[in-house]
């Protein structure tokens, strides 16, 4: 079961870096242990089976101003991310990502949301999530939801699925937990991934055609099998 202990925290860069170093070590062991496995999208995308229990529910306001409730996707399956609104790193990769696996996921597409929920406290307005939905080609998918809210309605998400969330002195972007939960029809969480991206020297964040393709393959193949649960 994947632990709930992380909290939102704002913290010196001294602790920053140790909280930091000890989300990189909790990954590096799930990535270990999918290595002994013999599925490539297991291993690719770090993935983990969940217990089954039920997502825990929430409320925010999505990139066209509109209240939107988890719930409200019953009967659908949901891949939820948790993505910084001017993340350059990560998250611009997991949008070229949902693209991909919108295509691979065929007419099946109509029975699945992409949820992502902002992380940014510095970022938080309507207009934020808007921006980085634009900028990143996901306007065109309708069923894509880029949800925000005031920095205590967020501060709850994060808390109730895990997620820290650190804001370095004077940065411009967050350091956040990236990970994909996959919710299947009825609100109970089935797999877990733990995405990962090489980094330009400037610091931006990218994969290589094929490792995005695979992606791409690998959320779409996890969707469907969410569904069928």
């Amino acid at each position: 079961m994947f632990p709930r202990w992380v909290t939102f925290a704002v913290l010196p860069f001294t602790m920053a870096l140790v909280v930091a170093m000890a989300v990189s070590a909790y990954l590096y062991q799930r990535a270990q242990n999918a290595a002994s496995t013999p599925n490539p999208l297991v291993q690719l995308m770090g993935l983990s089976d969940m217990p089954g229990a039920r997502a825990p529910g929430f409320t925010l306001t999505d990139q066209r101003g509109r209240p939107v409730a988890l719930s409200a996707f019953r009967g659908k399956a949901v891949l939820l991310a948790f993505m910084d609104s001017r993340c350059t790193a990560v998250c611009p990769v997991l949008a070229q990502e949902f693209r991909l696996a919108e295509q691979d996921l065929g007419s099946s597409a109509s029975r699945v949301v992409f949820v992502g929920v902002n992380v940014d406290p510095m970022a938080e307005s309507v207009a934020d999530v808007e921006h980085f939905t634009r900028i990143h080609g996901l306007a065109g998918m309708k069923n894509w939801y880029f949800l925000t809210g005031t920095t205590s309605a967020l501060k709850a998400v994060w808390k109730t699925y895990g997620i820290e969330v650190i804001v370095p002195k004077n940065a411009n972007q967050t350091v956040h937990a990236d990970y994909l939960y996959f919710i299947d029809p009825r609100g109970q969480e089935r797999y877990l991934a733990s995405p990962q991206v090489d980094q330009h020297k400037n610091g931006t964040g990218y994969l290589p055609q094929g490792q995005l393709t695979q992606w791409g393959k690998g959320i779409a193949t996890y969707l469907e099998k969410t569904l069928a649960r």
